[in-house]
C-alpha cells in the first residue's frame, strides 16, 4: 500500500512538473564558434545563424538609410559620411567617397537617415546631418551640385544649430526635411535653394512618410524629454552649476516638477506621456500645420502581460497607403495602423515569431514598406535579423524572410518583383587581428570592419516563403534538450528549484578582447601574439612584465570561458545589452552618427541624448530591462556605477562621487535611482580603479558587513580603467598598459575582499566587458572576457559553449528565479558547464602587477591616501570577527 501512494504521489508530482516545466528555449549555435562565410550560416556573437535570402553585397557598416530610383536602376544607402550606390541589376556597388580617393565625399561633415531620388532617377538628396544641410549630388557624374541649409529666419523665427534627420522628395521642386535639432518639418523649395514653410513637430522627429495624394506628411517622433539645463546656468558658469549625479528617477514626482539638488534649482523633464512625446504627428501639407498628434503603441504606466510598461513604443518608421498609414513601434513589436483621414488607429499588428515567445519583445521593427496594391507590409525587424510579412487584409503576420545582422530598411522594385533588404551589421564581424589575418582596407577596428549589406531577394510566393519562416526559425533559437534539474547548481529556467547560489557579484569592465587579455590561457582558443595585456609582456624594452596577473590568476584558478562574445560593438550598445535592453533603432542609430553637442543653443535637440554608459529615456525596452525585472520580482539589489554616465558630462580626476559632473539633466531609470551608490565613480579614466576599490569596501563594511541589512541578491559593479587612455606619468600611468594594470589589480583585491566576507560561501561573481571595441581577436572582433568566481564555480573549467551577454543575464535570472524580459534572454545558450555541486570556498588571494608598469601610490598621491600594501599582502580572513557584529550572524 505505502508502495502505491509512494507511486501515485510520484506520479503526480511528475505530472504537475511537466504541466509547469516551461518550453526551454537556446540559440543555434550553442556549440559552435561565431564565424563570417558568405557563401554559407554564418553564426554571430548572440550564437544566432544568418544566411540571408536572395544575392547580397557587402558594403559599409550601418546603412539608416536607403532609396531606390524611380527607373528601378538603383539603390543609394546612406551611413554616417558616406553612402552607397548600388546597381540593382548586379548589385554593384560604389561607395562615396571612395577608399582611393579617387571619388571625394560631397558631405560637409556628416549624414543621418535621409535620402531621397529626384524624378530624374540620377539626382539626389541627402541628409548632412549635424551640417544641418540637405546636399544634391549627381550619381552619374559623382558632383556636388548644391547645398541647402535648413537654418534661418522664416515667418518671423530665426532657426540655428539645425541638425538634418530623415527626408522625402515631395515633387518635382520640393523637398521635406525633418530637423532634429529644432524639432521641426521644413519645406524647401529646389529651385529657390531655401525653406519656404516650417512647422514644429515632436521631439526628435525620426521618421518621415508623404500620403499617395501629396496631401499629409506623418512624422514619427522618437525623442521622449526636452532636456533641459541646470536652472540659472551659463556658458561662463557651467562648470561651477553642475551637480554630481543624475538629478532624479524617471517618472518621479522630482522629475515631472522639479527638485532642489547640491542647492540648486533643477527643472524637471514633465511627462513621459506629453503629447510631443514618442508620437506620431500628421501635417496638413496645403497649410503646412498639425492636424493630428497621435500616441502609438503601449503607452508608459500601461500593464501589459502583468508587467507594467516603463519604456515609450518608440515610433519610429511610416509608410502611407490611400486609405492608412503604417507605423513601427520598435518597442512594442507591434504595427500600428491609423486611419490616415480620420486621424485615428484602427488596428495594431503584433510581430510574432513563435507563439512561446509572444510575450517576450526583441524583433524591433524599424523600416517599412507597402506593396502598390496595398495587399501586403514588409517590416524590417532590426532584432529579428528577418522581414516581416504582413497581409493587409487580415492584418496578420503570413510569415519571415532571412535577412543579415540587424535589417533597418525595406523596399520593393518599381516592378514589385524584388525586395531590396538594408542590414546595419551585414554577416557580423569576423577576426580582426592574429597570424596570417590581412587587413581589409576599411581597418580594423571593430565598427569598420564589421560590414554592412544591401540583399536583393524576388518576392517569395506562398510555398517559398513558408520555407523562409522555417529558416528565421531555425537560424533564431532551437528547443533545449536540457533535462532533470537533480543536482545542478544553476536552474534551466526561473522557477525550477532555489539555487544554493544566493549573493551574484556583476562586474563589467570596458573595451578588451579575449585574445589581449587571456591570449596566453592553456586549453582555450586562443593566438598569443595577441595578448599585449598578458603576462612576461615585453611594454619596456629588455623587461618582461606582468600587466593582468590578477585576470589570469582568476581565470586558471576559477572558470572563464573562451566562447564568449559582446553582442555590443561600443560602449552606447553594451550597458544596454549587458543590463537586458536590446538597443533600439534610435540608439543604433543616434550612435553611429557623428554630432555636436551645442547645450545653450536655443535649437532643443542639440541637447540630444546620446548616451555611453547609461540608458537615456528614449532607450528603454517595454518593460525595462534587469533593474526592473528584479523590482518587479521584489527582489533587492545594489549598483555601484552603472548609469552614471551621459553625454554632456564632465570627467575630471576631482568628480568621484559618481564620475561625472552633470549640466544636462536626465533621468536615471526609476527602479534604478534609490538603489545607486552616490560616493562610487562610475566610468572615468581620470580617477583610478585603486580608488573605486577604497569606495566599495567603504560603503560595502558599512551597509553589509558591519550594517543592519543583508547584502542584496544582486550587486553590481563598474570597475572601468581597462579601457586605457593616454599615458599619465605623473599620476602612475606611464603607459597605456598602466591602465589595464590597474584594473587588474584592482580586480584582484575585490575578489580578494569579497572572498574574506561571510556572504563568500554562497556568491557567484561574474565578470566580463561591456564592448571589445579598444582590440582584436583572431575568432572574432566581438569576442570579450567571461570570468566566473565562487565556491559552486567548477575551479579550472574552460568553458567552450557559445556564451553572450543574454547567457550572463540568463544566469542571473534563473539563479535569482526571475522571469526573463526579452527574447535574448529566452533563447540564450544556458552555461551550465561552469558549475559543481562540489563547493570550494577557499578564498582568492590577490597577486600584484609589475609595479613599473603601474604606480599605485604615485596615483592615489593626488587624493592624499595611501595603500596598505601589508594588509593586502595578508589577505583576507574568512568571518573575521572584526568585519562582521555577531547580530549579523544571527539575521542570516
Amino acid at each position: 500500500m505505502k508502495c502505491f501512494l509512494f507511486l501515485a504521489t510520484l506520479l503526480v508530482t511528475c505530472s504537475l512538473y511537466a504541466q509547469q516545466r516551461p518550453e526551454i528555449f537556446e540559440v543555434p549555435g550553442k556549440n559552435e564558434y561565431a564565424v563570417v562565410r558568405e557563401d554559407g550560416i554564418s553564426v554571430l556573437p548572440s550564437g544566432r545563424y544568418v544566411k540571408p535570402a536572395g544575392k547580397f553585397v557587402r558594403i559599409s557598416h550601418d546603412p539608416f538609410g536607403m532609396a531606390i530610383s524611380q527607373d528601378g536602376k538603383t539603390i543609394v544607402t546612406i551611413h554616417d559620411g558616406v553612402f552607397t550606390i548600388i546597381n540593382t541589376d548586379d548589385l554593384s556597388a560604389t561607395r562615396v567617397p571612395s577608399y582611393d580617393k579617387t571619388i571625394p565625399s560631397p558631405l560637409r561633415r556628416r549624414s543621418f537617415l535621409g535620402v531621397a531620388f529626384g524624378a530624374d532617377s540620377k539626382t539626389i538628396y541627402l541628409s548632412g546631418g549635424d551640417d544641418g544641410s540637405v546636399i544634391i549630388y549627381d550619381i552619374r557624374s559623382h558632383k556636388r551640385l548644391d547645398s541647402i541649409s535648413l537654418n534661418g529666419s522664416i515667418h518671423g523665427t530665426d532657426y540655428g544649430d539645425s541638425f538634418t534627420s530623415d527626408l522625402v522628395a515631395l515633387d518635382d521642386h520640393h523637398i521635406l526635411a525633418l530637423d532634429r535639432g529644432n524639432f521641426r518639418l521644413v519645406k524647401i523649395d529646389i529651385r529657390q535653394r531655401k525653406v519656404v514653410a516650417s512647422v514644429k513637430v515632436g521631439r526628435q522627429p525620426f521618421g518621415l512618410a508623404v500620403s499617395p495624394d501629396k496631401k499629409q506628411a506623418f512624422v514619427a517622433n522618437v525623442g521622449m524629454y526636452e532636456y533641459p539645463l541646470v536652472k540659472g546656468a551659463t556658458p561662463a558658469n557651467a562648470d561651477s552649476m553642475m551637480i554630481s549625479g543624475h538629478p532624479y528617477g524617471n517618472g518621479s514626482r522630482e522629475a515631472i516638477e522639479g527638485t532642489i539638488k547640491e542647492g540648486k534649482e533643477i527643472p524637471g523633464v514633465g511627462s513621459p506621456l506629453h503629447e510631443d512625446a514618442m508620437s506620431v504627428f500628421t501635417v496638413d501639407l496645403g497649410d503646412f500645420i498639425v492636424s493630428k498628434k497621435i500616441k502609438t503603441g503601449y503607452q508608459v504606466g500601461e500593464m501589459v502581460e502583468d508587467a507594467e510598461v516603463v519604456g515609450g513604443s518608440s515610433p519610429n518608421s511610416i509608410v502611407v497607403g490611400k486609405t492608412f498609414a503604417y507605423v513601427s513601434n520598435a518597442s512594442n513589436d507591434l504595427i500600428t495602423v491609423i486611419d490616415r483621414v480620420k486621424g485615428e488607429i484602427v488596428a495594431n499588428i503584433p510581430i510574432i515569431l513563435d507563439p512561446s515567445l509572444a510575450r517576450y519583445r526583441g524583433l524591433i521593427p524599424f523600416g517599412l514598406c507597402l506593396s502598390k496594391d496595398e495587399k501586403t507590409l514588409y517590416a524590417a525587424l532590426l532584432g529579428g535579423n528577418a522581414i516581416a510579412v504582413v497581409d493587409i487584409q487580415s492584418r496578420k503576420q503570413k510569415g519571415f524572410i532571412p535577412a543579415g545582422w540587424g535589417p533597418t530598411r525595406v523596399l520593393l522594385s518599381p516592378d514589385q518583383k524584388s525586395l531590396y533588404v538594408a542590414s546595419c551589421r551585414g554577416l557580423g564581424a569576423g577576426p580582426n587581428g592574429g597570424k596570417g589575418f590581412v587587413a581589409p582596407k576599411q581597418g580594423t577596428y571593430i565598427g569598420d570592419i564589421q560590414l554592412g549589406m544591401v540583399q536583393k531577394i524576388p518576392v517569395p510566393g506562398n510555398d517559398q516563403l513558408s520555407s523562409f519562416t522555417a529558416e528565421v526559425k531555425k537560424y533564431t533559437y532551437r528547443k533545449s534538450t536540457v533535462n532533470d534539474q537533480t543536482g545542478k547548481i544553476v536552474p534551466a529556467y526561473p522557477g525550477a528549484f532555489q539555487s544554493p547560489i544566493k549573493h551574484i557579484v556583476y562586474i563589467t569592465k570596458e573595451n578588451r578582447t579575449f585574445d589581449e587579455v587571456l591570449g596566453q590561457m592553456p586549453n582555450a582558443v586562443t593566438d598569443t601574439t595577441l595578448a599585449r595585456f598578458g603576462n612576461h609582456v615585453e611594454v619596456i624594452k629588455g623587461r618582461a612584465s606582468d600587466i593582468s596577473p590578477n585576470h589570469i590568476k582568476i581565470a586558471s584558478e576559477f572558470a572563464f570561458s573562451d566562447n564568449f562574445y559582446c553582442d555590443s560593438d561600443a560602449s552606447i550598445h553594451g550597458h544596454h545589452w549587458m543590463m537586458g535592453v536590446i538597443p533600439n533603432e534610435w540608439v543604433e542609430a543616434n550612435s553611429s552618427v557623428d554630432k555636436t553637442a551645442k547645450l545653450f543653443s536655443s535649437a532643443p535637440g542639440r541637447r540630444f541624448p546620446g548616451s555611453t554608459g547609461s540608458m537615456d529615456p528614449e532607450d528603454y525596452a517595454e518593460i525595462g530591462g534587469l533593474w526592473e525585472a528584479l523590482e518587479r520580482k521584489g527582489i533587492e539589489f545594489y549598483n555601484f556605477g552603472e548609469a552614471n554616465e551621459t553625454a554632456h558630462v564632465r570627467e575630471e580626476w576631482y568628480d568621484t562621487a559618481t564620475g561625472a559632473g552633470h549640466i544636462v539633466m536626465v533621468p536615471m531609470q526609476k527602479a534604478l535611482y534609490p538603489r545607486t551608490s552616490h560616493n562610487y565613480a562610475g566610468y572615468n579614466t581620470n580617477i583610478p580603479d585603486q580608488f573605486r576599490v577604497e569606495q566599495f569596501e567603504t560603503e560595502f563594511t558599512k551597509l553589509w558587513l558591519n550594517g543592519k541589512d543583508e547584502m542584496p541578491p544582486l550587486v553590481t559593479i563598474q570597475l572601468p580603467n581597462d579601457h586605457t587612455a593616454s599615458p599619465r606619468p605623473n599620476d602612475g600611468y606611464p603607459f597605456m598598459h598602466s591602465y589595464m594594470a590597474d584594473n587588474d589589480l584592482a580586480l584582484g583585491r575585490m575578489l580578494q575582499f569579497l572572498s574574506g566576507t561571510p556572504y563568500w560561501k554562497d556568491m557567484l561573481v561574474i565578470i566580463t566587458e561591456d564592448d571589445p571595441q579598444g582590440g582584436v581577436d583572431h575568432v572574432d572582433a566581438h569576442r570579450s572576457l567571461l570570468m566566473l568566481a565562487g565556491p559552486f564555480v567548477k575551479r579550472g573549467q574552460v568553458s567552450h559553449l557559445h556564451g553572450n551577454f543574454g547567457s550572463i543575464l540568463k544566469l542571473i535570472y534563473n539563479i535569482l528565479g526571475v522571469p526573463y524580459v526579452n527574447q535574448y534572454d529566452v533563447t540564450a545558450s544556458f552555461l551550465d558547464d561552469l558549475f559543481t555541486d562540489k563547493p570550494d570556498n577557499s578564498p582568492y588571494k590577490m597577486v600584484f602587477p609589475d609595479p613599473m608598469i603601474f604606480d599605485a601610490d604615485k596615483a592615489m598621491k593626488k587624493y592624499d591616501r595611501t595603500i596598505d600594501w601589508r594588509k593586502l599582502k595578508k589577505g583576507p580572513e574568512m568571518d573575521d570577527a572584526r568585519e562582521i557584529r555577531s547580530s549579523h550572524y544571527q539575521e542570516r
